[in-house]
C-alpha cells in the first residue's frame, strides 16, 4: 500500500494522490509555493478547506513576455471554470473562498517573464522545525486532473534540498508579474450570485439553444401558415419539430375545434417548402377530399397538385391489390409522413420516414392539451 513517504508519486495509488500530499502539508506548512505551467479553478476547490489553514500561498504560472500573457491566462481560466462546471463541481463549491483569498492578498498570483515557464512544483515552508518543510517536482500542473487523475512523475523531497528549492522558487517568482486582478474578475463574475431573472433568462437560452435561428427568420418572414397561428398553436408546431428530431415523430393531442388541421399545415409548410421534403399526408377518404386537398389547393396552392413534393393519400387506397407495391414506393419517396384521420377528432402525427419503411419508429412522447380556441381566429377556421 502506498504511504505518505513514498519516493514517487504518480497518481496510481487511491489513498496518496498528489493532492492528498497537498492537502495534509496545508495542515503543517505556515506557506506553499507553487510552480505550474497551467492551473485551473478545480485544483483550489478540490483543495477547499485545506487551502484555508495556510497564511499564504503563492502561484507562479507560466506564460511569454508580452502583456497578453495576463488575458491569455484569465481566458483560460474563464475556460477551466466551464469544465469544472461540466465536469467537476457543478456549484464551484469554494469559488467564494478563493475570491476573498486573492482579495486579501492571502492567495498571490503572478506570470513568469522572462522565459517561458513550464516548471511543476509544491513547495512547503513549514510550521514545525521538527517535521520540516518538504516539496513535490514533476510534471503534476495545479488542476484537477493534474493532482488527481492523470498518470504523473512526480518526486518527494524533504531534507535539505528542500531549502535550495526555495530560493529557486524566490528568483523566478521576484522576475514574475502580478496578475492578481486579471484572475480575480473572471472569478468574481463566476462567483456572485445571480438574480432570478437571471437564472430564467439562462434556462430559456438553453431551452431554446438547438432552435434555428434560420427557421426563426422564415417563420417570421416568408412562411405563408406561421401568421395564421395562435400562440398556443405555435407552440405546439415548435414541439412537433423538437419531438421529431429526439425521437422521429410526435403527438399533438389537442381538443377538437384548437387547429389541429392548421399546425399540420405548417408542418407540411415547413417540410415542404423551407427544408424541400417529400411530405406524404395519410388520411381517410374523408379527411382527403373535404379537408387536405382544400385546404392545400386554398392556402398552399403551390403544393397542391401532382408536381408537387407533397402527397395526399387516402389510407383505404392502399388496401387494395395494387396497394402493397404502392406503399413500397411511397416508403422509397416520403421523407415525412402525416397521417390523420377526421381532422376534429384524432391527434396531429408527425413521422420521419426511412428509406426502407413507410412508417417511421413509434413515437416515443406525447403533447396534451386542452386550450380554448384563441379568440383571434374562429374555430371554424381550424
Amino acid at each position: 500500500m502506498a504511504t505518505p513517504e513514498q519516493f514517487i508519486v504518480d497518481n496510481t495509488a487511491e489513498d496518496w494522490k498528489a493532492l492528498q500530499y497537498v492537502r495534509e502539508w496545508c495542515d503543517i506548512s505556515s506557506a506553499i509555493d507553487i510552480a505550474t505551467g497551467h492551473f485551473e479553478i478545480g485544483a483550489f476547490l478540490a483543495l477547499d478547506g485545506a487551502w484555508q489553514k495556510v497564511e499564504k500561498i503563492r502561484l507562479l504560472i507560466g506564460g511569454e513576455t508580452s502583456r497578453t500573457t495576463a488575458d491569455a491566462i484569465a481566458t483560460a481560466l474563464d475556460s477551466s471554470i466551464i469544465v469544472e462546471r461540466q465536469t467537476g463541481d457543478t456549484f464551484l463549491t469554494g469559488i467564494g473562498a478563493v475570491v476573498d483569498g486573492i482579495r486579501s492578498g492571502k492567495i498571490e498570483i503572478r506570470v513568469s517573464k522572462p522565459k517561458k515557464f513550464h516548471a511543476k512544483a509544491y513547495i512547503t515552508h513549514s510550521k514545525l522545525k521538527v517535521v520540516g518543510s518538504a516539496a513535490l517536482v514533476g510534471s503534476s500542473n495545479f488542476t484537477r486532473p493534474g493532482l488527481t487523475q492523470n498518470i504523473e512523475l512526480n518526486v518527494k523531497f524533504q531534507g535539505p534540498e528542500v531549502a535550495d528549492l526555495q530560493d529557486w522558487y524566490e528568483q523566478h517568482w521576484a522576475e514574475a508579474a502580478l496578475v492578481n486582478q486579471e484572475l480575480l474578475s473572471v472569478l468574481e463574475h463566476n462567483a456572485r450570485e445571480f438574480t432570478p431573472f437571471e437564472v430564467y433568462a439562462k434556462a430559456l437560452h438553453a431551452l431554446t439553444a438547438n432552435v434555428d435561428p434560420t427557421d426563426k427568420s422564415w417563420e417570421g418572414s416568408d412562411s405563408v401558415i406561421y401568421p395564421m397561428l395562435a400562440p398556443y398553436q405555435q407552440e405546439g408546431f415548435h414541439a412537433l419539430i423538437e419531438m421529431s428530431r429526439r425521437w422521429n415523430g410526435g403527438f399533438l393531442t389537442d381538443g377538437v375545434g384548437l387547429g389541429k388541421t392548421f399546425v399540420g399545415l405548417m408542418l407540411t409548410e415547413y417540410y415542404a417548402v423551407r427544408h424541400r421534403k417529400n411530405v406524404l399526408i395519410m388520411a381517410t377518404k374523408t379527411g382527403q377530399d373535404a379537408v387536405w386537398n382544400p385546404e392545400l389547393r386554398e392556402k398552399l396552392p403551390e403544393l397542391f397538385g401532382q408536381f408537387s413534393n407533397v402527397l395526399v393519400r387516402a389510407h383505404t387506397d392502399l388496401t387494395t391489390s395494387q396497394g402493397l407495391a404502392e406503399i413500397e414506393h411511397l416508403a422509397k419517396r416520403a421523407d415525412i409522413i402525416r397521417p390523420s384521420s377526421s381532422p376534429e377528432s384524432t391527434p396531429t402525427t408527425i413521422s420521419r420516414a426511412s428509406a426502407s419503411t413507410a412508417c417511421a419508429s413509434t413515437p416515443s412522447s406525447w403533447r396534451s392539451r386542452s386550450r380554448a380556441a384563441s379568440p383571434t381566429t374562429p374555430p371554424s377556421r381550424r
